[in-house]
């Protein structure tokens, strides 16, 4: 089982930092496992060099052709997560662990790779955000981390199915819409006990106490953190992680 992201950045200062420190933090936790990121152009120097001395897989890679115009508003970013993030996962030929580049690993993966024996699809419940989505009243997957032991299980064509009959995302997000429709029209359970909502933790919440080990702060309940995902408006610079400022420090502004 390999681990797997999407890095489609723009070429800046913070989104290069971020990337670094993806890369160093999954390195760090999963020194013999094979680590691929999949691109759809080449990446910033500083990134591609980091990823190279991690030794991390660069794959450049196509987006699929959109012929289903249901929507002309449809966004840029909601033609990414469909045309080139979901239909490159769902072409994957092997099992994999999915982690946004957003995501930072603060801990091994052993319970993930047990959990991947029991079910071909895992994921996380959203957490119940304030002001995002606590007043959401069913549960939904995040699709930030995604264990997918049998690759086969995610349909690109059955979700495009789908979409084109609901005309309309039914859930939260692009992608992580699709996958939700796609799960819950087969009454599938994607929940896992090993793999709670510490694998999929809203950063804006997060507080570190000594080096990598953080916990869940100010959502009700404590858990300890063992993927910490930046993401919407809380990525790292916005709330000041200290892996990511440390890591802005040695590769960037030490050098200036």
């Amino acid at each position: 089982m390999k681990i797997v992201t999407i890095c489609n950045y723009p070429d800046q200062e913070n989104f290069n930092a971020m990337c670094i420190v993806w890369g160093n933090q999954i390195r760090k936790y999963c020194k013999n496992i094979e680590v691929e990121v999949l691109t759809e152009k080449n990446l910033p120097m500083p990134v591609k060099k980091s990823f190279d001395y991690n030794n991390i897989k660069i794959s450049i890679k196509q987006r699929k052709e959109n012929k289903f115009k249901f929507n002309r508003t449809i966004s840029e970013k909601a033609q990414h997560n469909i045309f080139f993030k979901m239909y490159n996962l769902c072409n994957l030929n092997e099992p994999y662990i999915f982690i946004d580049a957003d995501a930072f690993l603060l801990t091994n993966i052993d319970d993930l790779i047990t959990a991947a024996n029991d079910k071909p699809f895992i994921a996380v419940d959203h957490e119940k955000i304030p002001k995002h989505c606590a007043h959401i009243p069913y549960k939904f997957l995040n699709t930030g981390m995604m264990v997918v032991s049998d690759p086969t299980f995610l349909d690109f064509d059955k979700k495009i199915d789908i979409l084109k009959r609901d005309r309309t995302f039914r859930y939260p997000g692009t992608d992580q819409s699709l996958v939700n429709s796609y799960v819950k029209e087969m009454n599938y359970d994607y929940s896992h006990e090993l793999v709670g909502f510490g694998w999929n933790h809203c950063a804006g919440y997060t507080k570190f106490v000594d080096g990598d080990k953080a916990f869940c702060y100010g959502l009700g309940e404590e858990y300890l953190i063992k993927l910490n995902h930046y993401w919407h408006e809380f990525k790292p610079w916005n709330v000041q992680c200290p892996i990511y400022n440390q890591a802005l420090k040695q590769n960037f502004r030490d050098k200036t």
